[in-house]
């Protein structure tokens, strides 16, 4: 997949997300949500020709998108993604937790792609 592909995917789970939020099932929003941080982060990592193969890339990435796009809570927001991603197989997350989570993801999500697209 070409970056904007990746940029496509990520808006993608984000409006899956939103269904599956009106259906209340928290654990496949949770999953969408990280899945359109992962293809934010993709890719930034594919038009910038980073290594984007694994989880540790991909927090690899986000870390380095403070210096690439002036974006210092990028890394924050992406633990967050992560913690969704956890989320999906473990339930631990009351719903005003899940709903702040997402807010940082979709915040994430929409600046990344502000930004690399130009």
């Amino acid at each position: 997949m070409d970056a904007d592909e990746h940029i496509e995917e990520a808006f993608r789970f984000l409006q899956r997300a939103r269904l599956f939020t009106a259906a209340a099932d928290d654990l496949a929003r949770s999953e969408m949500l990280w899945c359109a941080a992962a293809h934010i982060v993709k890719a930034v990592a594919v038009q910038r020709g980073w290594r984007n193969d694994s989880h540790n890339d991909l927090f690899d990435v986000a870390a380095r998108l403070n210096r690439a796009i002036g974006y210092p809570a990028a890394l924050p927001n992406f633990r967050a993604a992560s913690r969704l991603h956890s989320n999906m197989y473990r339930r631990f997350m009351q719903p005003h937790r899940l709903d702040a989570e997402e807010v940082k993801v979709r915040r994430f999500v929409n600046r990344i792609a502000g930004a690399i697209r130009g």
